[in-house]
């Protein structure tokens, strides 16, 4: 066996690099502050690079069953009128793949090594020295590794220890998410994000009649009003954009809502700190524009296991994955922070003008911009 590599949280990000580094043939340890493998949320939306990525891991025949496929997203505005399409043009394997965060987790957990992930274990503090790395845990328990990654999301313990000053940034928006069971036929399956002044609503279907859906809308950071408003209010805000979205809420249960702020990282300029290295959320969260979130963590593993195969020492290897990661995973926050501002956009001329200049573009205009976002390289 290899040497011994610690991960802190098992979310996409930290699962999929456990994958990847049992198959390089590490010694994978992952604690996860979770009591159990059970995982909060609802569906995600995994781009062509996710999958590639998945492929590359040996997991992505099976989340590519579970999930539902498709190759166009329609963009629309709130009376139900064709803005544009996004749709790039690969023979070898479909834009989107919609599946819920937990069938993914699932799968996710399932390919790892029995015994690989330790739940309960919350990280408070850490001691980096020549020898290694001690870990100390909420229960009062600590261990020791080699090496460690944090991938341990947005609020990352790991991060703060080494980047305390970092803040997060509000985006200026809010964000509820729901699933529908058992969707009649007459709503069509097809992915779809409408922009208009009340917010913005997504439409993604997943497989077995279920569609999941999301809506954001305009607020103050931690707006006291909003955390309380439940389906009936959020069909209210929405009662006059197209259809399906008013029956699709109106299908929805209460207790099937997950609501937070949305915030990302302000980009960061060095992800690896000696022995440690940040991957997923934890070096660059990202507002969910683009439907990048889970997929950067996911290519993070990949473009670390190759520095690792490809490397006979660890700490030059995380140096590479640093260098390769760094300008693509910034672009991507960045993008997406400026596509929001762009989305959110609610007052009427303003949203206007937007329409008008989004018909305008041409189709290579958004062809080249999929292209650099879902073509990756799986060689160094």
């Amino acid at each position: 066996m290899k040497d011994q590599i610690t991960i802190i949280g098992g979310g996409i990000g930290g699962l999929s690099a456990g994958i990847a580094l049992q198959r390089l043939g590490f010694q994978v340890k992952i604690y996860e502050k979770r009591l159990d493998h059970s995982t909060e949320g609802a569906g995600i939306v995994l781009g062509a690079n996710a999958l590639k990525s998945l492929n590359y891991l040996g997991v992505g025949e099976k989340i590519q069953q579970a999930g539902y496929g498709l190759n166009e997203c329609h963009i629309l505005s709130e009376n139900g009128k064709n803005l544009t399409l996004l749709h790039y043009k690969d023979s070898t394997i479909q834009n989107y793949t919609m599946i819920l965060r937990s069938q993914l987790s699932s799968i996710l957990t399932e390919t790892l090594q029995p015994g690989t992930i330790v739940y309960g274990k919350k990280l408070v503090d850490l001691s980096q020295h020549r020898e290694g790395i001690d870990l100390f845990f909420e229960d009062g328990s600590h261990t020791q590794t080699e090496y460690l990654i944090g991938a341990d999301g947005i609020f990352s313990t790991v991060r703060r220890k080494f980047l305390p000053y970092k803040q997060l940034r509000f985006a200026g928006y809010t964000c509820w998410r729901g699933v529908v069971e058992n969707c009649p036929d007459h709503i069509p399956r097809r992915f779809t994000e409408t922009w208009g002044t009340k917010g913005r609503v997504g439409i993604v279907p997943l497989k077995d009649q279920k569609i999941f859906w999301y809506a954001l809308k305009n607020c103050q950071q931690d707006d006291p009003e909003l955390k309380k408003w439940t389906i009936k209010d959020i069909i209210y805000n929405f009662m006059d954009y197209h259809d399906p979205i008013p029956q699709l809420l109106e299908r929805t249960k209460e207790h099937h809502i997950i609501h937070h702020d949305i915030y990302d990282l302000d980009p960061i300029f060095q992800y690896v700190f000696g022995r440690v290295v940040l991957l997923g959320d934890a070096a660059h969260a990202t507002t969910p524009n683009m439907g990048q979130g889970a997929g950067q963590a996911i290519e993070d593993a990949l473009y670390l296991s190759l520095c690792l195969k490809d490397s006979n020492h660890i700490e030059s290897a995380f140096m590479e994955y640093e260098k390769q990661r760094l300008h693509r995973t910034r672009k991507v926050v960045q993008d997406s922070w400026v596509l929001g501002k762009v989305a959110q956009l609610d007052i009427p001329l303003l949203c206007s003008i937007r329409n008008s200049m989004i018909k305008l573009a041409p189709n290579s205009f958004h062809q080249n911009r999929l292209k650099n976002l879902f073509e990756i390289d799986t060689e160094l």
